[in-house]
């Protein structure tokens, strides 16, 4: 799931991969990077509860978002990217003072806005790239929305998903039981 620690070498491993997947299918296979914008500095598992990440945009830059700049440049275009994963997780250094009531920024329309503004992101974007969301029924989202696990508000997580900038959204695990 990981392809290393430094962001130029994920990149290129990254292209790699995929430039290995598209050619081996013949370009039948889609792939998708995932999580965006990056979770390897988050402070807790997304098995119960959406982690925080203390960085700021411009250290996200620095560190996160390279391997996936590398993957989103359409030269050559067999390296690219198809789609990326979204992260449900929160950046206090650039959505400003995280409380309980934060939306992650799969969620969050105006953070996910400031990620893909970057302009290493606009070819990509402009040439079909997709944003996929990771699972919207995973624990972390449950209890975002029902700290209790008492209700599941589906059609509004799904409208925050695709408001956020999602163009597809995986359902997996998408109700109160996890059935």
């Amino acid at each position: 799931r990981v392809l290393g620690g430094d962001p130029y070498w994920v990149g290129r491993m990254g292209q790699a991969y995929i430039r290995g997947v598209h050619q081996g299918s013949a370009g039948k296979v889609a792939v998708v990077g995932k999580h965006l914008p990056g979770l390897g500095a988050s402070d807790r598992s997304l098995n119960e509860e959406v982690a925080t990440v203390d960085r700021s945009l411009d250290t996200l830059r620095l560190i996160e978002l390279q391997p996936f700049f590398a993957v989103t440049q359409l030269n050559p275009i067999t390296d690219t990217v198809d789609a990326l994963m979204t992260a449900h997780i929160r950046y206090r250094g650039f959505q400003g003072n995280i409380r309980y009531v934060t939306r992650p920024i799969s969620l969050d329309a105006e953070g996910m806005q400031q990620i893909m503004a970057q302009a290493e992101f606009a070819p990509w974007r402009q040439a079909g790239g997709l944003l996929v969301s990771d699972s919207l029924g995973v624990p972390a989202i449950r209890r975002y929305y029902s700290p209790k696990l008492d209700s599941f508000p589906y059609r509004q997580i799904a409208l925050e998903a695709f408001q956020a900038g999602n163009d597809l959204l995986n359902l997996s695990r998408f109700s109160l039981t996890d059935s």
